[in-house]
């Protein structure tokens, strides 16, 4: 509703795109950073306080993957040349890589009228929503998930931006972009728990 209001629109400013596209090339820059040093995914699979067990956390040497090498985890693992990865981070990194790519052609210019239009925002949004359901998949469908959100998050900036024109509602946008972020990384991790406390093995 915000993007079709003309008070809304038609901030003309040259640095609009590149300083838009800056910042979301650098939320992608962090995603793909946080991929190769996932510790933050190995904290979540330790022992919670508030459980009276005496046994240890998972030990390093069981994570394989970024998660705990237990068949309850085989949906969140993909195997590429023998080797083991996330499938979840797996295809956050494709679709941070291909995100990245695309945004140093929306800050070049290049990308222009065919994405600025309300289709092209709702197929944003589609591909955002989308990519919320990976926690009900596995293998490379949950990879493949997970590369549309990251992608379905620069379309729907880039037609925020060539329809509203709007340096205030490109923030806004990123803004809703960092939050379905935070959102979809708690789905995960509740995922995750809950997965951990239905099984009770290394609790």
């Amino acid at each position: 509703m915000l993007i079709v209001q003309p008070s809304m629109r038609g901030d003309d400013l040259l640095f609009r795109r590149p300083l838009v596209g800056t910042l979301f090339g650098v939320i992608c820059v962090l995603g793909i950073v946080a991929v190769f040093y996932p510790v933050k995914c190995r904290l979540m699979f330790q022992k919670p306080s508030f459980l009276n067990s005496d046994k240890a956390p998972i030990s390093r040497g069981e994570i394989s993957g970024h998660h705990p090498n237990c068949e309850n985890y085989s949906a969140n693992r993909i195997k590429i040349v023998g080797r083991v990865f996330c499938a979840a981070c797996s295809g956050l990194l494709v679709g941070a890589i291909v995100a990245l790519a695309l945004t140093f052609l929306f800050i070049l210019g290049f990308i222009n009228s065919g994405f600025g239009s309300l289709w092209a925002f709702a197929v944003g949004a589609a591909l955002m929503l989308l990519g919320l359901t990976q926690i009900k998949f596995g293998g490379f469908t949950k990879a493949a998930l997970n590369a549309l959100f990251v992608v379905g998050s620069y379309v729907l900036l880039v037609a925020v931006d060539l329809v509203a024109q709007s340096l205030l509602l490109d923030f806004y946008t990123i803004g809703l972009i960092v939050y379905l972020l935070w959102i979809r990384i708690l789905f995960s991790e509740w995922h995750n728990k809950r997965t951990c406390f239905a099984c009770s093995r290394c609790l």
